[in-house]
């Protein structure tokens, strides 16, 4: 026992119950204090110790850059942002003109005449004595551009058919027949795209 008092000292019972003290406030803390109960007037701003006391909520500066995460925000924030788009942003830049493209084409009748045409160097689709086949030729060499055909009515309204086009050059050739193969002479739509 003497023992034990050779080394009680004041600074010892004073660190004792300093150690009490504060293990109780922050246990009266957790235990007492009510739900919510820190509010705006007790947020401080900047470090502590300042005594400024800010009169709203937590704002952007409180809060460490990157600091909070996906699971820190409530399911119904999280929700709530979902599918929301943002503020649409300047227009950019316009951007350069792209390659010059020109199309050209005829619309041809059953019997090869044109309805309609463009940049073709004669005035009909040039029917040869074969049935379905055509030949529509074209100011410039065409062998390089994209070419689409297509069955359409014109002076007739076919319900069915078949189309080839062939590029030769400056020509096109042009195939039709009915839907089970055999060459029939049917109006047509013929678009070259260079």
């Amino acid at each position: 026992m003497s023992r034990i008092r050779s080394h009680v000292s004041y600074a010892n019972v004073m660190a004792t119950v300093a150690i009490f003290v504060a293990l109780g406030g922050t246990s009266y803390a957790v235990t007492q204090l009510p739900r919510n109960s820190v509010g705006t007037n007790q947020i401080r701003t900047g470090a502590v110790g300042q005594s400024e006391i800010r009169k709203s909520a937590v704002r952007s500066k409180q809060v460490k850059d990157r600091a909070i995460g996906l699971q820190d925000v409530s399911l119904a924030a999280r929700s709530s942002l979902r599918g929301q788009p943002g503020p649409t942003g300047p227009t950019g830049p316009t951007g350069p003109a792209g390659p010059p493209t020109a199309t050209y084409g005829v619309v041809a009748e059953s019997d090869g005449d044109y309805v309609r045409s463009r940049a073709t160097s004669n005035t009909g689709a040039g029917h040869t004595t074969n049935t379905g086949l055509y030949t529509i030729g074209f100011n410039l060499d065409v062998s390089n551009c994209l070419v689409a055909a297509t069955v359409a009515g014109v002076d007739t309204q076919p319900t069915n058919g078949e189309i080839v086009a062939t590029v030769d050059g400056s020509r096109v050739f042009v195939r039709t027949a009915n839907s089970a193969g055999a060459a029939t002479d049917l109006p047509f739509h013929l678009i070259v795209s260079c």
